[in-house]
């Protein structure tokens, strides 16, 4: 099994639910408050250690409550500790709001993740590994940073662009696997993707900017890869979700674990979607991440 590294985010949701989100200069009753760990980076990792992928994270939280909470999470989850920094900036946080259908709309307060400089990067520990996994809850520069570094030394690159935001020309051609959802693929291409042929036509304009293959996660529509040579859709799952927040970060993390064993493209996409349609039928980040033997009896009870 090839070793993944991840430079990654932590960030603390806190969670309020309510039947719909309030319009501009109104107030709605909320339903409850809650808390829960996540962060794109921290979720991603806990999905690739319980499927039962080998791993190591790269990330900063603060010296706070919360940054205490993230580093018991890793250690009762059997991940190493040794590459998280201690910053004096706060944790991040992440304003969570869910709606009646199990919609979320998220502010994210990203503290401590932004705090993070480029000899925080354990470079010498990513050189140990083959597939470098990295989101963009970080300052651009770091991130950028991350993915030149890992391709300089020959790890396979998977890029969550999330939150949406630009990337350098020079490093599209360095990025093997991008993941973004219909959101993200559309600001990356300045065009509204509503269709999966939308989504085809977006991917391909990726493509000449030099990356390998593009992932859209497209929610109720499944997901589709592109790349030169394959255009392969897979159906999503029929689900009623509870909380969507996470099932692209479980995603990532299944895809990641899948190229780890040298699944092939089709089944590692509907792992990975297996894997994304669980996490929505709990709430919370982390708390709704599954394991492998519950995605393959998912899998087993859905036609495979």
């Amino acid at each position: 099994m090839k070793k993944i590294f991840i430079l990654g985010s932590f960030v603390y949701d806190l969670v309020t639910s309510m039947d719909r989100f309030p319009e501009a200069k109104e107030s709605v009753v909320g339903n409850k408050f809650e808390t829960f760990p996540g962060g794109k980076g921290a979720n991603q990792c806990i999905a690739i250690s319980r499927l039962g992928g080998d791993l190591v994270i790269n990330g900063k939280v603060g010296k706070d409550n919360f940054g205490d909470n993230f580093i018991e999470i890793l250690k009762k989850e059997n991940i190493s500790t040794d590459f998280i920094k201690r910053s004096e900036e706060s944790t991040g946080i992440g304003c969570v709001q869910l709606d009646g259908n199990g919609q979320n709309r998220i502010c994210i307060v990203l503290g401590a993740n932004h705090d993070f400089q480029k000899e925080d990067l354990a470079i010498d520990e990513l050189k140990k590994c083959d597939i470098f996994l990295t989101q963009f809850e970080m300052r651009r520069e770091i991130t950028e940073y991350g993915i030149k570094v890992a391709k300089e030394n020959n790890l396979i690159t998977i890029v969550n662009p999330a939150p949406a935001r630009e990337i350098s020309k020079d490093i599209y051609p360095l990025i093997d696997y991008l993941t973004p959802n219909e959101k993200e693929l559309g600001f990356l291409v300045n065009k509204e993707v509503l269709t999966i042929e939308d989504a085809h036509i977006a991917a391909e304009e990726l493509l000449t900017r030099g990356i390998k293959n593009v992932i859209c996660t497209l929610g109720e529509k499944g997901s589709l890869l592109v790349n030169k040579d394959l255009v392969i859709y897979q159906t999503a799952f029929k689900i009623k979700p509870v909380d969507t927040v996470a099932a692209g970060d479980s995603f990532n993390g299944a895809f990641a674990y899948c190229l780890a064993n040298d699944f092939d493209l089709d089944y590692s996409l509907k792992f990975a979607n297996a894997m994304g349609a669980l996490t929505t039928l709990t709430k919370g980040a982390i708390p709704s991440i599954k394991r492998y033997n519950d995605v393959m009896e998912f899998l087993k009870n859905n036609g495979d």
